[in-house]
């Protein structure tokens, strides 16, 4: 992320809490012009006095969005990050091939499992997760140009969603929570760029996802990093208690990827996913475009 890109961000969570460069500035304790300075882009501003650290007391980031936040400031980019490919290189990076070979990893798993980026847009999924999700097929409708069209958040937050059926309401809330919270993680280093910028205000129309806007200001002033739900509050009696595990699958010239475990926390579900598993058998299908120019 350069400079730019990065003031860009500071911006963006200044405007999520609605405030001026003067509350930020009040709130944090950095000067209104090392502010305006950050946000048009000077970065010899960040080495002063502590200014990202007083930037995320300022923002209430949890410690997992201060990571994020750090590495942003650093100024490596996204295409930096990732080792230069030398000229005895015998395979070059194809990202065409790559998703190919991990779409063929993953449709072997016997329990459900998908890949997504960085924008928590669905790129792979095994058939086990396809069929234990049961995406309403008209979720799934129009061109592949569609702002959000697979992202996570959608499943969560679109009242077509089939979760409300499966989820009770004290629990959805918490889920909800949870999963806005880990989309706000998660999408921190890629908020300069306009394709965050377009789905951000897709899932903020309260006329389509009714809930994301409440909860997305909610979680904004909150201070700890409980990202999982309680193993303890598991329903030995329902079949869709699961925990979702998340593990960074690759860095590539593209953009990260994260492999999304879907774990059963009662022996019903692992009979439900069991079941699932031998009457879909292996396969897996993509959804979201890798790489997408967009994203770039």
């Amino acid at each position: 992320m350069n400079r730019f890109e990065f003031g860009t961000l500071v911006a963006s969570l200044r405007n999520d809490m609605h405030w001026t460069q003067n509350e930020l500035s009040a709130r944090s304790g950095v000067d209104i012009s090392a502010i305006s300075n950050i946000e048009r882009g000077a970065r010899s501003t960040l080495l002063k006095d502590n200014i990202l650290l007083k930037l995320a007391n300022g923002f209430q980031l949890t410690s997992m969005e201060r990571m994020e936040f750090m590495f942003a400031a650093s100024g490596v980019t996204e295409v930096e990050k990732v080792r230069k490919e030398g000229p005895n290189t015998k395979k070059p990076f194809n990202a065409r091939s790559f998703i190919k070979e991990t779409g063929e990893h993953i449709a072997c798993i016997t329990i459900p499992v998908f890949v997504a980026d960085a924008f928590c847009d669905i790129v792979l999924a095994n058939h086990c997760a396809i069929d234990f999700y049961n995406i309403p097929a008209e979720m799934l409708q129009g061109g592949k140009s569609t702002i959000g069209k697979y992202n996570m958040m959608r499943y969560i937050f679109d009242p077509r969603s089939n979760l409300f059926d499966i989820v009770d309401d004290n629990k959805w809330n918490r889920a909800a929570s949870m999963n806005a919270r880990y989309f706000r993680k998660r999408t921190l280093r890629v908020r300069s760029k306009p394709y965050f910028a377009t789905l951000l205000q897709e899932l903020l129309d309260t006329e389509k996802y009714p809930a994301f806007k409440k909860c997305w200001q909610k979680i904004l002033f909150e201070e700890h990093d409980d990202y999982l739900l309680p193993i303890q509050d598991a329903d030995p009696d329902n079949a869709h208690e699961f925990v979702t595990v998340e593990t960074l699958l690759a860095i590539t010239p593209h953009g990260e990827l994260y492999l999304h475990q879907l774990l059963p926390l009662n022996r019903k579900t692992a009979d439900r996913m069991e079941k699932i598993s031998k009457r879909v058998g292996e396969g897996y299908e993509q959804f979201a475009a890798f790489p997408d120019k967009r994203k770039l």
